[in-house]
């Protein structure tokens, strides 16, 4: 166990509070309500991985200090016992990569929580955004094992929880994970238990066993029984009794056990430090805009108008849906644009833990000058019957007095260029503000700095003057820059762009006469302080093929040198990929040993693997993103553990397929395969017997659901039993079940929010 009393305590969580208003976009939690709703599916932003840090248990009611600031970022080490052991470092490496602006390190640790409980199938707290992170190490005292009572109630008194609270918090987080012997060789001996661990009780998901099998005397908890009581460290013992044990004895009812813990886990993470006023509970929109983009087009008379809008499926399924429709006003507010509608077409499905969606996309050309204020969006059922939703009254918001000119824009190498068109009368002063992720010497965690550049003004085309800025990146930075372009003196800005999504090639603007647009004379240029050198400039050619989320791949014909070589697999090619819109969402690492040999070891079951940015790993059975092959040399980094294998690039892939069987729906003898459907853990479709287990098989969940007429397998690990459908549920495309099976890498075992179903022979 890292650490002993509270990581497992923040490896656990509870259920998501919908009762709050409708939320007004744009919002200041909109990048964590994604990160929250897209485990899987399209847009999948792929953040449901086990996560154990939190920093709460440092926290101090009465001074204001400490509390979720994520200052464990710099308390790693074991400083008198706190924070020992792998999980830390490990797990704030996965989580890095979501620090941003507008997501702080103590929210993503506190959404991680959320995620890791619901991962297993526990409840879900509400989770509120505005932590503010650290600047430095927080106090020290983590309760250890060793611990008196009387120490232990000072502790969990000093972060606001009574002795009731101490022991009910205690159950809460032990009931998943256990003790490891690496970290605690006097708990559990070395060589005394399978994987040296030993678990706190005897299931794999979140419920009150370990509050049942104390109470009756039955428990395997080695902070209760074993070595722990001969060397003063069986730490449960001391809490659960200080009180004669009254208090557990209630946490063994299962409806107790849910709501108690679905209270003080939403407690636990809202200890802040004084000063910081966190926000009304995060909770999904019904309809949501994203990645939407106005763009200047050749001559200056028209802008093109394009993005996504995400509907919400959880309770009126797509398949419901005609057609999703955008009535937005002009300019000022008026009608000038005549009938001022934009028709969508559907792009994809999604899922969280509790919440399902679909996406429709849209791109259409609007006068520049009427162009666009806000839009409502119109949906029409099958039925003929309509819904509007107006952004609660306000309509969504779209500002067109400046924008970013993304065709025009590129990360060449390591120099980013921008070039943005704002609106006569032309303003004074037009600026490029990035968000830089710098290293920090000795932290997992990068800081977020600052950096501001004036753009210079260049050529008019039509109501609208170019500006264009430059900026030389650390080689780090290429794919993780997030920035605005936004007039000067507080004015309006676009914003929340990021460089991953960026082509290599700048195009230039054309005039609509068959020439083009010089954009700038010479452009304004920074240099990143942390850059050693600037690259030499790239180019590449993208064909026009684009890949939808299936379970096969088009290979590249942009590139004439062949790829490499690796026994088992087919090279694929060099391939887009982004940040914000993973092409393989089945799991990945990053190291710092990355090889084409690691990373198929690594993704070892899974039909697809890639290696990007030098050091990144991931793996797939389908592609849950749009990709497109592009030329050879666009991967171009080397790989971190071998200087002679190619590892991608910044938002480039290379892709390769295994030649082995890839995972498939199988055959089970009295069971006919039904497809792929929608699930949901607050209304279980198949709830009559459920079995979990970390190596099921298709043949492993019809076994323990032999007399039922239906089974589903979900997650990867776990298996629903019933005898028809118990909730409304929704057959969706076969690309959404693609978790691989824990016991066997050749069969598909659903996904998140995904059951592979299967239906009873006639």
């Amino acid at each position: 166990m890292t650490r002993l009393l509270w990581t497992m305590l923040l490896s656990a969580a509870s259920v998501l509070q919908y009762g709050a208003a409708a939320p007004t976009w744009p919002s200041s939690v909109d990048e964590l309500e994604d990160i929250m709703q897209l485990n899987t599916g399209y847009r999948a932003r792929g953040f449901a991985n086990p996560v154990t840090p939190c920093d709460m248990a440092t926290g101090n009611v009465f001074t204001g200090d400490g509390g979720l600031d994520a200052s464990i970022v710099f308390e790693l080490g074991g400083n008198q016992g706190d924070n020992i052991g792998s999980a830390f470092p490990s797990t704030l490496t996965v989580l890095a990569p979501y620090l941003s602006k507008r997501s702080s390190m103590a929210d993503i640790i506190a959404m991680g929580m959320y995620t890791a409980v619901r991962s297993c199938a526990g409840p879900a707290i509400a989770v509120k955004a505005g932590r503010v992170d650290a600047t430095g190490a927080g106090p020290v005292g983590v309760p250890l094992p060793q611990n008196s009572a009387f120490t232990f109630q000072n502790q969990f008194a000093r972060v606001g929880f009574n002795q009731t609270e101490m022991i009910q918090v205690v159950a809460c987080g032990h009931t998943l994970g256990g003790v490891h012997s690496a970290n605690f060789p006097q708990i559990v001996p070395p060589g005394s238990a399978p994987n040296e661990v030993r678990n706190f009780d005897t299931t794999v998901k979140f419920d009150e066993r370990l509050a049942v099998e104390y109470t009756s005397g039955t428990t395997q908890d080695p902070l209760v029984v074993g070595p722990s009581t001969n060397v003063g460290r069986n730490s449960d013992t001391k809490v659960f009794n200080i009180d004669g044990n009254v208090t557990i004895a209630t946490m063994a009812n299962p409806t107790t056990f849910q709501n108690t813990c679905k209270v003080l886990l939403a407690k636990m993470i809202d200890v802040v430090p004084s000063g910081v006023t966190l926000t009304d509970p995060i909770v999904p929109y019904d309809v949501k805009p994203t990645a939407l983009q106005l763009t200047l087009l050749a001559g200056g008379s028209n802008i093109q108008f394009a993005g996504e809008v995400r509907v919400k499926t959880t309770t009126r399924a797509a398949s419901q849906i005609a057609k999703v429709e955008l009535l937005y006003k002009d300019r000022t507010g008026g009608n000038g644009c005549g009938a001022c509608k934009i028709s969508t077409t559907s792009k994809g499905a999604a899922a969280g833990f509790d919440e399902n969606f679909a996406f429709y996309g849209f791109s259409s050309q609007l006068p520049s000058s009427t162009s666009i204020s806000s839009f409502t969006v119109l949906i029409t059922l099958t039925g003929g019957t309509t819904e509007t939703y107006d952004n609660n009254g306000n309509g969504f918001p779209v500002q067109d007095k400046i924008m970013l000119q993304s065709p025009q824009s590129c990360v060449t190498g390591n120099k980013l260029t921008v070039v943005a068109a704002a609106r006569s009368p032309a303003p004074a002063s037009v600026s490029l503000d990035l968000t830089l992720k710098v290293p920090r010497n000795g932290l997992l965690v990068p800081g977020l700095q600052d950096q501001s550049v004036a753009m210079t003004k260049g050529a008019t085309v039509g109501d609208y003057s170019l500006y264009s800025g430059s900026y030389t990146l650390d080689s780090t930075q290429v794919q993780t820059t997030k920035f605005d372009v936004s007039i000067g003196g507080g004015g309006p800005a676009d914003t929340f762009k990021s460089t991953g999504d960026l082509e290599a090639t700048c195009s230039p603007l054309g005039t609509g006469g068959g020439g083009t647009t010089t954009i700038i004379s010479s452009s304004s240029t920074s240099t990143s302080s942390s850059s050693s050198s600037s690259s030499s400039s790239s180019s590449s050619t993208s064909t026009s093929t684009t890949t939808r989320p299936s379970s096969t791949l088009t290979t590249s014909t942009t590139s004439s040198t062949p790829g490499p070589t690796l026994a088992g697999y087919t090279y694929e090619g060099c391939y887009t990929d982004s940040a914000t819109a993973r092409v393989l969402t089945g799991k990945s690492s990053s190291t710092s040993t990355l090889t084409y040999q690691s990373c198929a070891s690594y993704c070892a079951g899974y039909t697809y693997f890639g290696l990007e940015y030098g050091r990144e790993c991931y793996c797939g059975n389908v592609f849950s993103n749009p990709t497109t092959p592009v030329a050879a040399s666009d991967c171009s980094f080397k790989c971190s553990g071998d200087s002679t294998q190619i590892c991608g690039a910044g938002n480039r892939m290379n892709i390769f397929k295994s030649t082995s069987k890839s995972p498939s729906n199988t055959t089970v003898p009295g069971y006919t395969y039904a497809g792929c459907y929608t699930d949901s853990t607050s209304d279980r479709v198949l709830y009559k017997k459920v079995y979990f287990d970390s190596k099921l098989t298709i043949e492993k969940c019809a076994a323990a659901c032999k007399g039922y007429s239906i089974f589903g397998a979900e997650y990867g690990s776990q298996c629903y039993c019933d005898n028809a459908f118990s909730n409304p549920t929704t057959k969706v495309a076969e690309g959404d079940c693609g978790y691989v099976c824990g016991g066997d890498p050749t069969e598909l075992c659903g996904a998140g929010n995904r059951l592979s179903v299967y239906k009873a022979s006639p």
